[in-house]
C-alpha cells in the first residue's frame, strides 16, 4: 500500500485534484458538523446522514461548479422576445430544456467525474470514498404516474417532500465545508458566484484539515427579499412563517445568524407546476436570476429588471 500522506499534505493533494478536473470550489468538513448544531439543531433525515452511506466517514468534500452567467440569464432574456426559429406554444418549454442542459446537466456529470476521479485517489492510499448522483433521483415505477409517485395516489401517500429528492443534501454539506450560507431563496450563496452554483459531495473516511464555517453574512436578507418577490408561483416561505408546517418550521428564528441550516421552505411541486395556472410564467430559476450577491445581474428580463430598479430606488 502506498504510504499516506500526513493530514493537511493529503488536504491539499485532495483540493488541487479537484481544481484540476474542474472543480471551482472546495471545501471540507468534519463529519461532526453533520450532527445536530445550534441554533436549531436540524438532523439529517434517517438514511441522509454521511455515516448512513459509509460508517467510518470522517471528512466530507463539497465541490462547486459554476453556472455561467449568460447560461442562466440569456434563456429568460430569449422567452421575452418573439423568435422567428421558435414557435411561440413551445418558446417556452424550449428555453427550459436549453437551460436545464447547459445550467444543470453539464453540471451533473461533470462534478460526478470529479467525484469519482477523488474517490479513486483516495482508494489508491488505502482510504474509502462515497460519491453521489449531483442531482435528485426519479425513478420510474410501473404503473404510477410521476405525480402518483412524489404526491401519493391518496391522503397520506407518497413522498413527504411530494418531490424527487437526492440521497444526501450538498447544499448543507457545502455550508459545513465553508464555502457559503444559505439563502432567503433556500439555495447555497458563495462569495465568488452568489447562488449560481451547483454542487456535489464526497465521504471519506480520510483525516482531513476542516474548513472554517462562514462568519459573515452573504445572503442581504430583509434589505433584499427579492428571490421571495420573484418567485411567481410564491412557493417559497420562511420557516418562522405562521403558514409553514414542516417539520423544520420553527416559531421564531434569528435572520441575523449564519444560515448553515436553511431558513426558508419551498413547495417544489407548486414550482414544479407554476405553468399549469400561470401559461406565461417565466423560465425557472428567477429566484437565482435576481439575487444581487455578488454583483448586480446584468441582464434580466423586464418583470425582473424592474423589481431590481424598484429595489435600487429603495421603492
Amino acid at each position: 500500500m502506498t504510504s499516506r500522506p500526513d493530514p493537511r499534505t493529503l488536504t491539499e493533494a485532495v483540493k488541487e485534484l479537484a481544481r484540476h478536473q474542474g472543480a471551482a470550489l472546495v471545501g471540507v468538513a468534519p463529519v461532526e458538523r453533520f450532527d445536530p448544531m445550534p441554533p436549531l439543531y436540524d438532523a439529517p433525515p434517517e438514511g441522509h446522514h454521511p455515516r448512513d452511506f459509509l460508517p467510518e466517514t470522517r471528512s466530507v468534500i463539497s465541490i462547486a461548479q459554476p453556472i455561467l452567467n449568460p447560461v442562466l440569464d440569456a434563456p429568460a432574456a430569449l422567452a421575452d422576445r418573439k423568435l422567428p426559429m421558435i414557435p411561440e406554444y413551445v418558446k417556452y418549454e424550449y428555453m427550459e430544456e436549453f437551460y436545464d442542459r447547459v445550467g444543470h446537466m453539464v453540471h451533473d456529470l461533470m462534478l460526478e467525474f470529479v467525484g469519482q476521479v477523488v474517490g479513486q485517489y483516495l482508494m489508491s492510499l488505502g482510504y474509502e470514498a462515497m460519491i453521489f448522483p449531483t442531482t435528485g433521483l426519479h425513478p420510474h415505477v410501473a404503473g404510477m404516474t410521476d405525480v402518483e409517485i412524489w404526491e401519493g395516489r391518496g391522503e397520506g401517500e407518497g413522498s413527504p417532500l411530494k418531490y424527487t429528492t437526492g440521497p444526501f443534501s450538498h447544499r448543507h454539506a457545502a455550508t459545513r465545508a465553508g464555502l457559503g450560507e444559505f439563502g432567503y431563496n433556500n439555495l447555497v450563496l458563495t462569495p465568488q458566484f452568489g447562488a449560481r452554483q451547483r454542487f456535489n459531495s464526497i465521504l471519506t473516511d480520510a483525516e482531513l484539515v476542516p474548513d472554517p464555517l462562514i462568519t459573515q453574512p452573504i445572503c442581504l436578507r430583509d434589505r433584499c427579499r427579492l428571490c421571495l418577490k420573484a418567485c411567481i408561483a410564491q412557493c417559497i416561505t420562511m420557516r418562522d412563517d405562521p403558514t409553514a408546517v414542516d417539520y423544520r418550521s420553527v416559531a421564531r428564528d434569528d435572520r441575523t445568524r449564519i444560515f448553515i441550516d436553511t431558513p426558508a421552505k419551498t413547495d417544489t411541486t407548486l414550482c414544479r407546476r407554476r405553468r399549469e395556472g400561470r401559461p406565461d410564467s417565466p423560465v425557472r430559476g428567477d429566484c437565482i436570476r435576481v439575487c444581487p450577491v455578488p454583483r448586480r445581474p446584468r441582464r434580466l428580463p423586464g418583470r425582473l429588471e424592474q423589481m431590481m430598479q424598484d429595489w435600487e430606488a429603495g421603492a
